[in-house]
């Protein structure tokens, strides 16, 4: 063999050689190349955060109304008023006033009137005390003296009166009496009569004015100069209530 020949042999060695590195490398671009690597740490990736479920978010509701702060009314405190002490126990009840014709009250009376007989007129003047055992009803006794006139003639009368004591202003009374007369140098006599009036009561309540008229009938009459069996006078009567 020449050196032609070793070099054209060497050259097809290298030719080879090349053809079959093209070769590998046209297998080797046509076999997807793998890389297997080596897992190393992976870096840490956050969780996405949970999402709420649609049942649990809460819808969004109308802003509420501004309620108004709430007033609080300040009642001033008194501290209570300390009852009154009761009344002691022996005290009596006030009694209300009574006028001078109530149950209870005493009445004293002064009396001025006139009468006449057939020749004579006759001033009068009396007193008398009474007791009021009802409001109105009234028992007493009167004394009269028949003066400046003869004979003189004194006379005492037991009586019931009733005095309408509900009536306002001027209060109108009646009255029943029995007499008995005692005469100077005569015989005495019975009467029975009547009396009718009214009575005003000043501001004082206690005191009364009374005017009206008297009524008598003489028991076991004869007429005479001295008495009539039937008479009527006038009487004027001041009067006081205890």
């Amino acid at each position: 063999m020449n050196a032609h020949s070793k070099l054209a042999g060497h050259h097809v060695v290298a030719v080879a050689l090349l053809g079959g590195l093209l070769f590998l490398g046209s297998n080797a671009a046509s076999q997807p190349a793998t890389i297997t690597k080596t897992p190393g740490p992976q870096p840490t990736t956050p969780a996405p955060a949970s999402q709420p479920a649609a049942s649990d978010v809460a819808e969004p509701s109308a802003p509420a109304e501004a309620e108004a702060p709430a007033q609080t009314e300040f009642t001033p405190t008194t501290p209570p008023e300390a009852a009154p002490p009761p009344p002691p126990p022996d005290e009596p009840e006030p009694v209300a006033p009574r006028g001078p014709f109530s149950k209870g009250a005493v009445r004293l009376t002064l009396l001025l009137g006139t009468a006449s007989t057939y020749n004579d007129t006759y001033f009068i003047i009396g007193g008398g005390v009474g007791y009021y055992l009802l409001n109105g009803l009234e028992v007493g006794l009167d004394y009269e003296a028949w003066l400046f006139a003869n004979p003189v003639i004194q006379r005492l009368s037991p009586e019931v009166r009733y005095v309408f004591h509900m009536v306002p202003v001027l209060k109108p009374y009646v009255g029943t009496f029995y007499r008995r007369n005692f005469v100077v140098d005569h015989d005495d006599y019975n009467q029975v009569g009547g009396r009718v009036g009214g009575y005003f009561i000043p501001k004082s309540n206690r005191m009364f004015i009374g005017a009206g008229a008297v009524y008598e009938r003489t028991l076991d009459c004869t007429s005479s100069a001295l008495v009539d069996c039937d008479s009527w006078y006038p009487e004027i009567s001041i009067g006081v209530s205890l």
